[in-house]
């Protein structure tokens, strides 16, 4: 009894050890997964260095006579007027010639220069009568500061074929801009301005008044702009509103309108060669003064309201020799009513021929 009490307490231990084998858990593998963070790749913004730019040009323009004009003024038996025979009309700017130079440059990223220097001479064979043709030097030059996107002042010298002077200042504002629009720009610009004769005498002017420059596009493929100038003018010098000589001012308010229609036909084009023909014309300008003006006792009076109407149709080619140089060459004529500018009697409307060459280089 001993002996199977002895047995079956060995069984016991032996099946409790097993059983506590069979019970031990395995040990749990863990995987690593390693995370690698991308850093942000930071690409340094280089700005790009301002570089100069600009432009020169230089055209040669000759006019013929106007129309049906060829004759010359011929006095009468006196030698005082022309003869009754012929016609009376007067025959605007004929046979002259204008060398004109323009150039430009970008000096930095906020000043340009601008400058055009025109140079007519008469082309009369005779050399004769001036009252029929134009002569003198008339030089712009014009220099621009951009403050900002909307705001840029511009400073302007001219000095005129008769050799009188004049400076002005513009504040010009940029109120809207919509390229492709029918209005594309609109700029609205305040200006002082000052005149003076070649002598600095007493015959000078000021002028206090504002620009309205537009531009725009219009269907067809034609575009437009022109300029509203408004101008409260103060004279040196008076004038007077009556035949008598009786009636003096010396301030006038004046108002200018000029508006031009533009349209360029492609002829014919390759990467060096271009034909073009090209549509200008309009008001140039249309002037609302406030007074018929005098300067002699039942003399002719200087109406307060003309115009200059005119149409310019021209055939050009050009032909790029470079990348940065280009030279033209055309003809056309032109059909304007002339110096016969009151509106009351603008009238005798004539067509003028000219020709031209031409380069222009930029860098």
């Amino acid at each position: 009894m001993k002996k199977l009490a002895l047995f079956l307490g060995s069984l016991l231990v032996v099946g409790t050890a097993v059983q506590a084998k069979e019970v031990v858990v395995a040990p749990v593998e863990v995987s690593k997964e390693i995370i690698v963070v991308a850093e942000p790749v930071v690409e340094e913004v280089v700005a790009p260095v301002f570089k100069p730019t600009g432009y020169v040009g230089v055209e040669y323009r000759a006019y013929g006579e106007t129309e049906g004009h060829g004759d010359k003024v011929v006095k009468n038996a006196s030698g005082n007027a022309p003869d009754d025979n012929q016609d009376q009309w007067n025959r605007g700017e004929n046979n002259y010639s204008r060398l004109e130079t323009t150039f430009g440059v970008q000096a930095t990223e906020n000043f340009k220069l601008e400058g055009r220097i025109r140079d007519y001479n008469n082309l009369e064979s005779n050399g004769g009568d001036h009252e029929n043709t134009k002569t003198g030097t008339e030089t712009r030059l014009r220099a621009y500061y951009q403050h900002n996107d909307w705001f840029t002042s511009r400073v302007q010298y001219r000095d005129e074929e008769d050799d009188s002077q004049n400076l002005e200042y513009q504040a010009r504002f940029t109120t809207y801009k919509n390229e492709g629009g029918l209005l594309s720009s609109l700029i609205l610009a305040p200006k002082v301005y000052h005149s003076f004769p070649e002598d600095g005498g007493s015959d000078y002017m000021n002028t206090i008044g504002m620009d309205i420059e537009y531009a725009g596009n219009l269907p067809l493929g034609f575009t437009w702009d022109g300029t509203i100038y408004l101008n409260q003018n103060f004279y040196g010098q008076d004038f007077y509103t009556n035949a008598d000589l009786t009636d003096s001012k010396d301030k006038e308010f004046s108002v200018d309108w000029e508006i031009y229609l533009y349209r360029t036909v492609a002829l014919y084009s390759t990467d060096k060669y271009a034909i073009d023909f090209n549509f200008e014309g309009g008001y140039d300008p249309y002037t609302f003064g406030q007074y018929d003006k005098y300067t002699e006792k039942n003399g002719p009076k200087s109406a307060k309201t003309t115009y200059s109407l005119y149409t310019l149709l021209t055939l050009d080619a050009e032909y790029k020799v470079t990348e940065n140089f280009a030279v033209n060459a055309g003809v056309g004529a032109e059909y304007r009513n002339w110096s016969n500018t009151d509106q009351s009697s603008a009238s005798h409307w004539r067509w003028q021929p000219l020709a031209f060459v031409g380069m222009k280089t930029t860098f």
